[in-house]
C-alpha cells in the first residue's frame, strides 16, 4: 500500500470504529488498526519527503 492508500483505509476503519456498538471488543481493534495505517501513511510520506530516491521502503515491504 502507499501512503495515501493507508491513510484512506485507515480514515474508513475509523469511520466503521464509530458505527459500531460501544464496548464492543470489535470497535477497540478496527479503531486500533486505523491506527496502525494512519502510522504507516506518516512513515510513508515522511520516508518519501526525506529520501526521495531510496528504494528501502519498496524492499521493506517487498515492492
Amino acid at each position: 500500500m502507499t501512503g495515501p492508500e493507508h491513510y484512506r483505509e485507515g480514515d474508513r476503519l475509523l469511520a466503521r470504529a464509530a458505527t459500531m456498538i460501544e464496548g464492543s471488543d470489535g470497535r477497540a481493534r478496527t479503531a486500533a488498526e486505523a491506527q496502525a495505517h494512519f502510522l504507516a501513511a506518516l512513515v510513508a510520506t515522511t520516508a518519501e519527503d526525506k529520501f526521495p530516491l531510496s528504494v528501502a521502503w519498496q524492499k521493506a515491504v517487498g515492492w
